[in-house]
């Protein structure tokens, strides 16, 4: 299983402006120059996060986007469906499939998806916060004599 690039660029902009929060609007093109994304499809992306009720945005002066409520209160998977859909291990074989080795196959492929959800379902983005500070920290702190 592999999301999009649609996803992987969404979820680098939200953590950046989860890390922003709520002092100010960051502008698309500073948010695309932060993480290294193609403009127009950063603008494309965060126009559906908005949409989707993740982001508010201001036009003008100090405008741009960012979140419309607490990292807390926004969870990852929310994110990721809106942008993605709900991620599948693979498309299960048709129903119709009956022989005991479809069977198994389509079973494994809903209890991987099942607990995909559970994972992505139990993180918010303030918990991804905190995860990505430990994992920044604990690779400041390393060294070597």
């Amino acid at each position: 299983m592999r999301i999009s690039k649609r996803t992987e660029y969404g979820l680098r902009a939200v953590v950046q402006l989860a890390r922003l929060w709520p002092r100010t609007f960051v502008q698309a093109r500073d948010l695309s120059q932060q993480e290294d994304l193609p403009n127009k499809f950063l603008e494309s992306i965060l126009l559906a996060l908005r949409r989707g009720g993740f982001l508010e945005s201001k036009v003008g002066s100090g405008g741009g986007y960012r979140l419309s409520r607490a990292p807390r209160e926004i969870g990852v998977g929310d994110v990721i469906r809106r942008l993605e859909g709900r991620l599948t291990v693979r498309e299960i074989a048709s129903p119709g499939e009956t022989s005991p080795g479809h069977i198994a196959v389509r079973l494994i492929n809903e209890k991987l998806t099942t607990a995909t959800d559970a994972v992505l379902d139990a993180m918010t983005l303030e918990q991804l916060m905190e995860q990505i500070n430990r994992a920044g920290s604990s690779q400041q702190s390393m060294y070597y004599i």
